[in-house]
């Protein structure tokens, strides 16, 4: 793990640029599970779960059995309860603090809208699935398609990190194309952080690859560490 971990904050500290992304590992790794009928789901939405037996927020998101005055009010309280009331967290400050002052992009699937809370630019940031505020206002999700094709242009070629954060072993939205583009670029470095039964690594870029097994917010603080004694 020691060689693994210099190897990557090596990789992150002499990167030209990085192209994050980050899924539902990353936000559970704050604290903010949407899969899990927890003590902060329970007390946050306990009139939700027993009206309509919702077992978390995922539920609340996807669920047709919710009238709509009703899945407006649940929207309401999601996007202030996870977006309004949030406060950057440490696993978000050591984030923003590993990428510095590099060239970035951000593809995630989270909806809350953390990633910005943290100083990260809107701009930057492609929620391929949209926001909780989003919607909450009944507005589609932003594609930001063009500007992740000028950040390729720009920076393939170069020593470009591929750094994913929380993306399930068979995730196709974002672990996929991350995977094929690893391959592709012949520069690019690929460090995976996740849980050790989500961690994948193809053999075909197993060569320009970096697996970091643990939790999220442990790994990112080992980094910097590691990355300021380089």
């Amino acid at each position: 793990m020691e060689q693994t971990l210099t190897s990557a904050a090596r990789s992150l500290k002499n990167a030209d640029a990085i192209l994050i992304g980050a899924s539902n590992g990353l936000s559970i790794s704050e604290g903010y599970n949407i899969f899990a009928d927890n003590e902060m789901f329970r007390r946050q939405f306990s009139d939700f779960r027993q009206k309509y037996g919702l077992r978390n927020v995922l539920d609340g998101l996807l669920t047709q059995e919710m009238n709509p005055e009703d899945h407006q009010k649940f929207l309401n309280r999601l996007t202030e309860l996870w977006t309004g009331q949030y406060e950057a967290t440490k696993a978000m400050k050591d984030l923003k603090e590993i990428v510095g002052d590099k060239p970035y992009f951000i593809l995630t699937t989270n909806g809350d809208e953390h990633l910005e809370a943290a100083g990260f630019s809107p701009e930057k940031i492609w929620e391929i699935e949209g926001t909780f505020r989003l919607a909450r206002d009944g507005q589609a999700p932003v594609n930001r398609q063009k500007e992740l094709n000028r950040f390729l242009q720009e920076y393939g070629g170069k020593r470009l990190v591929i750094f994913e954060l929380g993306i399930g072993s068979r995730n196709r939205i974002i672990k996929l194309p991350l995977m094929q583009l690893a391959f592709h670029e012949p520069e690019a470095t690929y460090i995976t952080l996740n849980l050790p039964d989500e961690i994948y690594i193809p053999g075909e870029i197993a060569s320009k690859s970096i697996a970091l097994a643990g939790d999220i917010t442990a790994t990112l603080d080992s980094l910097i560490k590691q990355m300021k004694s380089l």
